[in-house]
């Protein structure tokens, strides 16, 4: 058995423990300030007796240590006294989140009557799920207040540990229990009570911040995504380097910023609309000049188009005359091959016979080829032309 240190004493950063027995790269300990994962929080991590910890688990009543190999803990033998040095700015960062999933989670069941069911904790944001896919705006920043206000209170946090789930069930608890005995109950009073294993602060002024940064529908739960303590500063640092960009970029302040925004991106879709008339117009002025050529295929090089563009071209052809065409454009280095329904021309198989040095392929109607060199593109647009008057 494995005393958990870490459960009484949760801001101790480092500890003696003795070597009970080791098993592969696993390290049991007669105790230990290291905590497993559990409930969704990550495992602590850190050094023990100098070695880097690979993670910490719960097998019964004992935690696993795992270093990197089997070597380092073959080091260490049964009786062994080994010093434990806790990664504290991992463990503060996972009671910071940890402890305000508590908070939010105890205002959307006790104020909309919503229940967690699910938490996971991750490198660079936490998430639950809520039992409701109607959460609006007004809820998530009704929620947001709430949840710093008890911050600001500086509410202590009560840890209570408990022999058996009847002692447990006398507490206002948010969750029903899932184990019978040895619980510890975690209670921020007037916010939250629920039974949790992981170690938590103090008190909740420590939390620093608690952020909802967005949600998203998952199954039949909306999934919401928060970030508390340090992980929310680095958040709205980032962020306001973002914004101090794009006012600067746009010349306006963070008030005006999306007023702004909206009115370049207004304006570009105006000019987008007006390229897009231009080019259907420019395509269709090319494909009369084709069509009316005199011949039975059409081979010409579009300077400056690119794959989309010369399809533009084709489709206005296909409107005027049914001719098989061959379009190929220096800028882009491509070919395109387009021919009738029910045409003897086989694009397709054109692209596969003759496209050396080339990449492509396609339909007997229609195909493509991607070429390195302008001089291989172009030999393959000539030889293909001729193909096809050959085939007609």
């Amino acid at each position: 058995m494995t005393e958990k240190t870490y459960q009484k004493e949760r801001y101790r950063k480092e500890l003696e423990a003795k070597v009970v027995r080791t098993e592969g790269a696993d390290v049991i300990l007669d105790r230990t300030i290291f905590a497993p994962d559990s409930g969704g929080q990550p495992w602590d991590l850190g050094t023990l007796g100098g070695y880097p910890l690979k993670s910490v688990t719960e097998k019964g009543d004992e935690i696993i240590h795992t270093l990197d190999s089997e070597a380092e803990a073959s080091a260490l033998k049964p009786g062994d006294s080994v010093k434990l040095v806790l990664d504290w700015q991992r463990r503060f960062d996972h009671m910071q989140n940890h402890l305000g999933e508590h908070i939010l989670s105890g205002i959307f069941k006790s104020v909309y009557n919503l229940d967690n069911k699910g938490f996971h904790l991750g490198d660079t944001d936490g998430t639950f799920d809520l039992d409701t896919l109607e959460l609006t705006d007004e809820m998530i920043r009704d929620v947001e207040n709430r949840a710093n206000q008890a911050v600001y209170d500086a509410i202590p946090v009560q840890v209570d540990l408990l022999r058996s789930a009847e002692d447990a069930r006398k507490y206002p608890l948010r969750k029903e229990l899932k184990v019978e005995e040895d619980i510890i109950v975690v209670s921020v009073p007037g916010v939250d009570c629920v039974a949790c294993c992981c170690p938590h602060l103090s008190d909740t002024s420590q939390i620093g911040i608690i952020k909802i940064t967005g949600t998203e529908k998952y199954k039949q739960l909306t999934r919401v995504h928060f970030k508390c303590g340090w992980r929310a500063l680095r958040d709205y640092q980032q962020k306001h380097v973002d914004v101090t960009v794009l006012s600067e970029r746009y010349s306006a302040d963070e008030f005006t910023l999306l007023d702004k925004i909206e009115k370049v991106e207004n304006k570009n879709e105006r000019i987008r609309r007006e390229y897009n008339d231009f080019k259907t117009a420019s395509a269709l002025a090319k494909a009369r000049e084709l069509v009316s050529g005199g011949t039975q295929v059409a081979c010409a090089g579009i300077e400056g188009a690119d794959m989309d563009y010369l399809r533009t071209i084709t489709k206005k052809m296909s409107e005027l005359a049914e001719m098989p065409a061959v379009l190929y454009s220096d800028a882009a280095l491509c070919v395109l091959l387009t021919a009738p329904e029910g045409s003897p021309v086989q694009c397709g198989k054109l692209v596969k016979t003759l496209a050396e040095g080339g990449r492509g392929g396609g339909s007997p109607t229609q195909a493509q080829a991607v070429f390195q060199e302008a001089e291989a593109m172009k030999t393959f647009a000539e030889k293909a032309a001729a193909a096809m008057r050959e085939s007609l």
